[in-house]
């Protein structure tokens, strides 16, 4: 907006927030504090006005400075982004008049950030029960997932779906259209490459409408989920698996919902008996994953896919990849923390170098590849800290993301290199269990240096005792 406008709006703020009875400042982007508001004046026992201009560091109450003890209290977390929402709990030591409040009362600072970028941060101080405590103070918390939580209770389950979170333009229509197909029962199909938790999508949308069989009866999803994997399939199994599904349909007056994953890797021989199926007097409901442009091939060389597509697409989902909303990330990986179980839960702090390592990965495999990189990360980190040392080795060693590092920055050669052997070993020992010979050959290395790798590394054999794995005989098959 303009100048004039932009003054207005932020004099009719400054008028809202200067008459709220909760304590309220404002830190601008070099953390130095630009509003406060008379109740912070209050709990702190100062003038709002004497408290413009201070610069709000970490600086210790014993370095003697002037309000030392102040600028420490509104100081920035030291690892917090300012794009996410975060909730801190006020420890001590306290200024002023808070001292002697918090005694009494627990304080909890709220960080909302105003920009999407660094920029001011909105801080307001609220009490709360110890008990809420634990469940708010969470780094991993994004502001998207508590606008969801608080604002779109009926869309709960969204926070769920940690693949599918961010502020991109992809992502919220993506989000919305999740929305609308969870209120129909249409049929529906969910594009996206593969790898970006279509069919775990498809999953959670039929769960969702049956949920609402209790609430509307409109709704006409069963309880019956049938999984047809079109990349297994073959014209006499497909027919077979539909026959099945008409006549459960027809005895049991239950009418099951029909999930064609992978669409696009149906073979061309199976086309016409699908095409019969969906044009049935009664078909069931139905839903297809597949790849938008895998798809758009296949439809200019053959039209019967015009037809398939027509009457499973009366709903779509967009899946947008990954390497496309590489700015959703950061909130990506909160929410998958979020969404892991409590009782293997933990509290990690993400380190930039972590961070950096994703965003300069290309995501062939997309969320369902991060995915896996992440629990990967959790279950080699010892510490409390996440750092690219945890990460997957193709991560943390692809080219874009070496070369981004500074040349000042020291890199442990030797390390990665080993860790780089290590895969590549214990790959080649899943492939030959019982034969390091076989694998040593497989890795154009001696089997004594394959040994001596695994004493090195203190794995043991899988042979069992009395056992000469590499007297086992090896088959390949003819051809």
């Amino acid at each position: 907006m303009d100048e004039n406008n932009r003054s207005t709006a932020k004099r009719q703020i400054a008028r809202l927030l200067g008459s709220s009875s909760l304590p309220i400042c404002v830190l601008s982007e070099e953390d130095t504090l630009v509003f406060a508001n008379e109740a912070i004046g209050a709990l702190l026992g100062r003038s709002p006005e004497s408290l413009l201009g201070l610069q709000c560091n970490s600086a210790s109450p014993a370095d003697g400075t002037a309000d030392a003890l102040l600028a420490s209290f509104f100081a920035m977390p030291v690892h917090w982004s300012r794009r996410a929402l975060k909730l801190v709990p006020e420890t001590g030591p306290f200024p002023g008049q808070l001292d002697e409040t918090v005694k009494e009362v627990r304080w909890l600072r709220c960080l909302i950030p105003l920009e999407q970028e660094n920029g001011c941060v909105l801080c307001v101080f609220s009490p709360n029960p110890s008990a809420l405590v634990d469940d708010f103070t969470d780094e991993r918390s994004s502001a998207s997932h508590r606008i969801m939580r608080e604002n779109r209770k009926r869309f709960a389950y969204l926070d769920e779906m940690w693949y599918l979170q961010g502020e991109s333009n992809a992502t919220k229509r993506a989000l919305e259209q999740v929305q609308l197909a969870v209120a129909n029962s249409l049929p529906l199909t969910i594009y996206g490459p593969p790898g970006s938790a279509r069919t775990r999508l498809a999953q959670s949308i039929q769960s969702q409408r049956r949920g609402l069989l209790g609430e509307d009866r409109k709704f006409a999803a069963g309880d019956s989920f049938v999984r047809i994997d079109c990349s297994l399939m073959d014209a006499e199994l497909l027919k077979s698996m539909l026959e099945v599904i008409e006549e459960t349909q027809v005895k049991s007056k239950v009418m099951p919902t029909v999930l064609l994953d992978n669409l696009e890797s149906l073979p061309s021989e199976c086309l016409s008996t699908l095409e019969g199926f969906l044009r049935g007097p009664a078909p069931a409901t139905r839903m297809a994953t597949c790849d938008e442009t895998a798809i758009s091939a296949l439809r200019e060389n053959d039209q019967r896919w015009s037809t398939i597509l027509s009457q499973i697409s009366v709903l779509r989902i967009d899946l947008p990849r990954l390497i496309d909303r590489l700015e959703d990330l950061d909130t990506i990986v909160n929410a998958w923390t979020m969404a892991q179980p409590k009782s293997k839960s933990k509290r990690y702090e993400i380190c930039d170098t972590f961070m950096a390592a994703l965003m300069a990965y290309s995501w062939p495999g997309d969320v369902e590849e991060l995915g896996d990189a992440l629990k990967h990360a959790t279950i080699k980190c010892e510490g409390e800290k996440l750092t690219e040392k945890e990460l997957p080795v193709n991560i943390r060693t692809c080219v874009s993301h070496i070369e981004q590092s500074h040349v000042d920055e020291t890199v442990d050669l030797d390390a990665i290199l080993e860790d780089v052997e290590k895969t590549m070993i214990l790959r080649a020992l899943e492939r030959y269990p019982q034969n390091k010979t076989s694998a040593a050959k497989l890795l154009n290395i001696s089997r004594a240096r394959l040994l001596r790798r695994l004493q090195q590394w203190g794995i043991q054999s899988s042979s069992g005792p009395g056992e000469g794995d590499d007297d086992l005989p090896v088959f390949n098959e003819v051809t």
